[in-house]
């Protein structure tokens, strides 16, 4: 007797899910809208190195959303979370029109706040679209700030980095004074420009601390608090180094090497920064591990 033979059939994918499908093709509607508004924000807040930060954000916040995949693939839709998300759809969609007819920055990219998670309210529901609020929290991070809040903050950002880096380099016995944001150092003249303020470093570190402390793991309730506090200080810290750096630099070796240093001390800024935050996340760990109970 003889024994069936066996059939070899080639195996079939499933076909995508039409949820998949449904987001690849908002995705890419997205990127149509939305690559003109983010190359005209580049072109205006992203330029060299004022607000380059932006892109690294930009960058962060796709990672998140790519991290976050499985809770968009969640189907739990609901009539109260389909008009919730319809409405703020239409409210986005006349805030894009007005942002990119009138070249309002704020009003066209931070019309992405109502659309996306009118659709996500739409397509997964409101509960998934909740467990989703660390996503869209993190998105403000991409919308250019008003300019009437970076004036009132820039303002006294810069005073006191001028105060500060004067006070501490006439205390070293440097021939050094200042006149609001201009600082005189022997024969030079040094205006404290608002990319020295730290505002942008200070917007790029707190992101990355809020992510950090998002995804580094569970954490006890303190050490998150003691890491989101530290942002403030190691920004306002890591500038005044680079400004004190700038100006050491100008008075010892001329206005050329300091012209030649800028964008070296902007980049080892970023490294100090971000150095020194995780740096003190790592003491705070050893604490914490030191004062748990032996078990």
């Amino acid at each position: 007797m003889t024994s069936a033979a066996t059939l070899d059939l080639p195996m079939r994918s499933a076909p995508p899910r039409p949820i998949v499908m449904a987001w690849l093709a908002i995705a890419a509607g997205l990127v149509l809208l939305y690559v003109p508004t983010y190359r005209d924000i580049a072109a205006t807040f992203w330029r060299d190195g004022e607000g380059a930060h932006g892109v690294v954000v930009l960058a962060m916040w796709l990672w998140l959303v790519w991290r976050e995949r499985a809770t968009l693939l969640v189907e739990r839709p609901t009539r109260a979370g389909t008009t919730a998300g319809s409405s703020a759809i239409v409210l986005g969609v006349v805030c894009y029109a007005l942002g990119r007819s009138q070249q309002m920055f704020q009003l066209d990219a931070g019309s992405q706040l109502l659309l996306l998670p009118g659709i996500a309210l739409i397509l997964i529901g409101p509960a998934a679209t909740r467990r989703l609020w660390f996503v869209w929290l993190f998105l403000c991070f991409t919308v250019p700030l008003p300019g009437s809040i970076v004036d009132s903050v820039l303002v006294p950002m810069k005073e006191l980095v001028s105060a500060a880096v004067t006070e501490t380099l006439y205390v070293a016995g440097l021939p050094i004074a200042r006149d609001g944001v201009v600082i005189y150092v022997g024969h030079y003249e040094l205006f404290i420009a608002d990319a020295c303020s730290g505002l942008n470093q200070l917007v790029s570190l707190t992101a990355v601390g809020l992510l950090y402390a998002r995804v580094a793991g569970p954490g006890s309730v303190a050490r998150t608090a003691v890491l989101l506090g530290a942002i403030l200080p190691i920004a306002v810290g890591a500038n005044l180094l680079r400004v004190t750096a700038l100006v050491l630099a100008t008075y010892y070796g001329g206005d050329t090497l300091g012209r030649q240093l800028h964008d070296v001390v902007s980049y080892a800024e970023i490294a100090v920064a971000f150095g020194g935050f995780f740096a003190l996340d790592r003491i705070v760990r050893l604490i914490v591990q030191r004062g748990a109970p032996a078990r």
